[in-house]
């Protein structure tokens, strides 16, 4: 495949498992390069043995939009057309393609959306992994920037985006399941604030009906920190039930009470974090127990 006028910019933070197949499956791509934040492994090394004309830039760590933020205004791309990928995701020949297509011809859009096709236990979650879950990561400069939201980030722009049909492999899981579980207890600790702000806003059930996958997505969002308690429920019979989860067999199960288990964390986070703003005079809500 003949390289492609575009500079992809990947996210790394110890990724010695992974960076080495995300450049390989990045080779169509004029200008890579890495933001890391401050690898202690092999990341650096492989990747520069990978791609010897790859550019790498360091920078510390505080949330996704912040990181991509920086990326923008400090690496310097050499081209108009910009890619953020995690290290985790792999481009399939099918999106390089794609993508190669749509920035030669991108229209009155300044970027677009591109779903990750999560994989578990060795097998693409086509149900359980909510296939397609759009994030703006094909961007035109100047054009995008990005907002903390949650543990992640979201765009923020006045222009039109298009959405690819094609999507990446994303290997979540690829540095155990241990990794996963401690990675996700630090995300649902940033869920608090965001959960406890849509407690407090309508839901908006109309976008529930929205042609708009994103709008859809917010409403659910909402809906969910409406019914609170009833949370993991309610979110592992949507990917398992109602999503064809169970379709994925042993790891669409898995999986899906993997994400009830995140879900059940932030439930207890958000109520810990609703006691401890109670105002001064209840002195019940502030009142030490030794009850478990």
């Amino acid at each position: 495949m003949p390289e492609t006028p575009l500079t992809a910019i990947i996210l790394t933070f110890n990724e010695e498992i992974n960076i080495v197949r995300c450049l390989n499956c990045l080779d169509w791509a004029d200008d890579v390069v890495i933001v890391d934040s401050g690898s202690a492994d092999r990341t650096l090394e492989l990747a520069a043995q990978a791609r010897p004309d790859i550019r790498v830039f360091t920078h510390p760590f505080k949330d996704f939009g912040d990181q991509r933020n920086w990326a923008l205004d400090n690496v310097q791309p050499k081209h108009e057309w910009v890619l953020f990928v995690d290290a985790d995701e792999f481009c399939v020949p099918e999106l390089a393609r794609e993508i190669g297509e749509y920035i030669r011809s991108p229209g009155d859009t300044v970027g677009a959306f591109i779903a990750g096709k999560n994989h578990f236990m060795g097998k693409w979650l086509r149900h359980s992994g909510l296939y397609p879950s759009y994030q703006l990561r094909l961007l035109k400069m100047g054009a995008v920037r990005y907002r903390k939201e949650g543990h992640g980030q979201r765009e923020v722009t006045d222009g039109k985006a298009a959405f690819l049909k094609e999507g990446w492999i994303h290997e979540g899981f690829s540095k155990g399941l241990t990794n996963w579980l401690d990675k996700h207890n630090r995300y649902s600790t940033e869920e608090v604030d965001l959960m406890v702000r849509l407690r407090s806003e309508p839901p908006g059930l109309r976008q529930l009906f929205s042609k708009n996958p994103l709008r859809r997505r917010e409403c659910m969002k909402r809906m969910g920190a409406k019914l609170l308690p009833l949370m993991p429920l309610l979110r592992f019979g949507y990917r398992y039930g109602l999503r064809g989860g169970f379709l994925d067999g042993k790891p669409g199960f898995l999986f899906s009470l993997l994400y009830a288990s995140v879900s059940i964390q932030v439930v207890a986070k958000v109520y810990e974090a609703e006691r401890n703003r109670t105002p001064m005079g209840d002195d019940r809500a502030r009142r030490p127990s030794n009850r478990i």
